[in-house]
């Protein structure tokens, strides 16, 4: 009782602290320090923000495009006359959590002792926080003699405005020097890798396009993909069950993992946005209300489905699960049990089973999860390591199935990417790397055994040299199946 006195009293000080600060006293407190930090920071950029390199502007437009979607960000303009990209991401993208942690330990006193002149003891209690903030990046690519000079400027944007009160708009002086040095490093290896492929003005690799905004190329530059016309029929299902409950590691990306797959359906498959029933962190409950039960398949999904009409894409990105007792496979939603999958998961069996009743067109499942018993963040089920889990009395499964391992394997993460290694090489795939020469036939169609090549190939790699381990993807489907189209 004695201990949550103190706390309470701690924090009731603080609170009162920083309730007698004037608005006056804030803005000039933020104002220094904004003054302090733009002075580092400009000599970090001019020193480290800026470099050459022997490529042609396309290579090094591509592989900046590559680079920073391998880090989780994303385009919001870009401009390929000017070289110029805008470039966003949540606060602290591209540092991770961990990163922020040490920007935090290195970068918090410097801060409270800037500030404290204004505003005295309060600025005891200010801490260094990255939430209800956007990182953006600009980048320059500019043709210099026989290469190309790149220059990046970070910045904030705040996503929330309190009237009468500035806000901090430089990000802390060690997120600048280690967002550079990621992006430099992410960069000069995507760089590498399109040079080696002997790209000079197309027409590979398939620069990404991540919003309806277009990218300003000229026509024989390089070829994009299509963005479908509205499939006006066509629905989705998209789960990202990150944040489990009772002690369950978290999937920490599955979010993440969850708004790319959306973003792709919307801008390149047409799917209508109000067609997508978008879901996260389910619940059981949940799971059965929208993709059905063992009574019934007339769950939500089947009240979207126009008969015969209706193309259905389901992804999830989550825990999945071998029975204890029965050997099957599970999607673990967010309350259940890994040890009682039996009685608080959701079967891929009667997934698949519900899906060959809805009567659709056609129907494509994604599943970033491994059922394993073990996952990146630990293993979830009690001595795991003696689990097998048997494909026996599955139902024939009529349609397009890609899973992110086979039922021994483990599903990674590229924390780098801040994406499921699955998902990250999946999406590569679908935006048209598959179709390339070295993997497909480039006629401008990725198809079920080209996304199964590409697969094989750079995400069963990366999951070797990463991690040591193996991680081949399980596909389900007529091979020859065009899952997209891209421009001629």
């Amino acid at each position: 009782m004695g201990y949550i006195l103190r706390v309470m009293s701690v924090v009731f000080l603080s609170l009162v602290l920083v309730a007698c600060i004037s608005n006056k006293q804030y803005n000039r407190a933020i104002l220094q320090l904004e003054s302090a930090w733009k002075e580092a920071n400009d000599r970090t950029l001019e020193s480290e923000g800026r470099r050459f390199f022997k490529a042609t502007k396309h290579q090094g437009f591509v592989a900046m495009q590559l680079a920073v979607r391998r880090l989780g960000m994303v385009v919001e303009q870009q401009s390929y006359e000017t070289g110029f990209l805008l470039v966003t991401a949540p606060a602290p993208v591209p540092l991770t959590m961990s990163d922020w942690a040490v920007v935090q330990k290195s970068d918090t006193q410097e801060m409270r002792s800037i500030i404290s002149e204004e505003v005295g003891v309060a600025s005891w209690f200010v801490t260094l926080d990255p939430s209800a903030k956007d990182v953006l990046a600009n980048v320059f690519i500019t043709e210099k003699g026989e290469g190309v000079e790149i220059s990046i400027g970070l910045r904030l944007r705040n996503k929330k405005v309190e009237a009468d009160r500035s806000r901090r708009m430089q990000p802390p002086p060690s997120a600048v020097r280690m967002g550079l040095h990621k992006l430099w490093s992410v960069f000069e290896q995507e760089l590498v890798s399109v040079i080696d492929k002997g790209i000079a003005s197309g027409p590979e690799p398939v620069v990404y396009p991540y919003t309806r905004k277009s990218l300003s190329l000229p026509k024989a530059a390089m070829p994009e993909v299509t963005q479908s016309q509205e499939n006006l029929n066509a629905v989705a299902v998209i789960i990202g069950n990150k944040n489990y409950r009772n002690r369950i590691s978290q999937v920490d990306f599955a979010h993440n993992d969850a708004e790319a797959m959306k973003r792709f359906l919307i801008e390149i498959l047409g799917v209508v946005e109000g067609n997508i029933i978008d879901l996260r962190d389910v619940t059981l409950a949940e799971m059965e209300a929208v993709l059905g039960n063992d009574r019934t398949q007339k769950a939500k999904l089947w009240r979207y489905v126009r008969p015969r009409e209706s193309d259905v894409f389901i992804y999830y990105s989550g825990h999945g699960v071998p029975g204890l007792k029965d050997g099957y496979q599970y999607l673990l939603p967010v309350d259940g049990d890994p040890n009682a999958p039996e009685i608080q998961g959701y079967p891929t069996e009667l997934l698949y089973r519900n899906l060959g009743q809805l009567e659709a067109r056609s129907v494509t499942v994604f599943i970033d999860a491994c059922f394993s018993g073990e996952s990146s963040g630990g293993s979830l089920v009690r001595s795991a390591s003696g689990i097998h889990v048997a494909s026996k009395n599955l139902p024939d499964v009529p349609f397009t199935v890609i899973s992110a391992a086979n039922k021994d394997q483990i599903a990674s993460w590229d924390k780098e990417a801040r994406h499921g290694l699955f998902t990250k090489y999946l999406l590569d795939a679908l935006y048209g790397a598959a179709d390339s020469k070295r993997y497909g036939n480039a006629d401008n169609r990725i198809t079920l055994s080209e996304i199964k090549g590409y697969l094989d190939r750079e995400m069963t790699y990366a999951a070797r040299r990463q991690f040591g381990r193996e991680q081949q993807a399980t596909v389900i489907g007529d091979p020859e199946k065009v899952i997209v189209f891209l421009n001629k």
